[in-house]
């Protein structure tokens, strides 16, 4: 059986295998994705078990301070992102960043069978959000050592899949000064093992198939479960929730919250289902322009 301690050790030592492997972040133009405000850039970083990143790296032109905030942007579980053009456009520099198998980062390497939930879901070492969560804390390494970006200024602001990328990776890395987690998943895997919908439902229909697994499953998400470290979180944190969300519904949410001890806020959204918020973009920037 786990202990609080035992989660803190395995992603200390999951930190200090990370450090041991050099980004060697490789940068090319990206006029497709170049707009008259900012210049992108193809990004390639090396991650958690040597396994190959891909993004693209957005920053603005005009940058009167010399050194810009910045914020790391992922996808959500379809693997898909745009970047988000919004945020360039308020004078932020963006990484948009695709964690190992999703999205842009397929093109390097892919999981061979299964799905990002199950893959190895009895195993921790190899448990697929052991190298995502890592993949964001790269992102990170890689703002935090350019020469344009104010170190002392870096958020993360993501939706879905990307919210519980958010509360994991601000919980595993202090270098993150303000978080905005938009309708999280990854969230409260004890509840969320009993939800119907995509993408939840795989864990469900895993269990169905290996019933006899259940206590190691659950011992194993349990060390990826937002639940169990966003009591390490020191920075502010924004999130939301829409009370029509079948996605990732209101009660995997509330309980992951309230364990946060950092100023924090929720918005909640008595008619939103799973789908992005025009009002609460509008306060996740503000909260972004505040605490950074």
């Amino acid at each position: 059986m786990y202990s609080p301690d035992d989660i803190r050790t395995f992603w200390e030592e999951t930190r200090a295998a990370l450090d041991k492997i050099p980004v060697q972040a490789e940068l090319s133009p990206a006029p497709d994705h170049s707009v008259r405000e900012f210049d992108t850039y193809n990004v390639t970083l090396t991650s958690f078990a040597g396994i190959k990143l891909r993004g693209w790296y957005s920053v603005p032109k005009d940058n009167p301070r010399g050194k810009c905030p910045a914020i790391l942007a992922v996808p959500g579980y379809s693997g898909s992102k745009q970047i988000p053009t919004h945020i360039v456009q308020q004078g932020y520099a963006v990484l948009t960043l695709f964690p190992r198998s999703q999205g842009e980062s397929k093109a390097e390497w892919q999981i061979e069978s299964g799905t990002y939930l199950t893959y190895h879901i009895t195993d921790r070492d190899r448990y697929f959000y052991r190298g995502a969560y890592m993949d964001c804390v790269r992102g990170i390494d890689f703002l935090a050592n350019r020469s344009e970006i104010d170190a002392d200024r870096i958020g993360m602001w993501s939706r879905s899949q990307g919210g519980g990328l958010t509360l994991a990776t601000t919980s595993l890395d202090t270098r993150i000064k303000a978080g905005v987690a938009e309708e999280p998943f990854l969230c409260n895997y004890p509840l969320a093992i009993e939800v119907k919908t995509n993408p939840y439902v795989e864990l469900g229909e895993y269990l169905g198939q290996h019933p006899e697994q259940k206590e190691a499953v659950l011992e194993t998400l349990a060390y990826f479960d937002p639940l169990n470290l966003v009591e390490m979180i020191t920075r502010p944190m924004l999130v939301n929730i829409g009370m029509k969300d079948d996605v990732c519904p209101y009660h995997t949410i509330v309980p992951v919250f309230e364990r946060i001890v950092s100023p924090k806020a929720l918005m909640i959204y008595p008619d939103l289902g799973h789908s992005s918020c025009t009002d609460f973009n509008n306060h996740a920037k503000n909260w972004l322009d505040l605490y950074l």
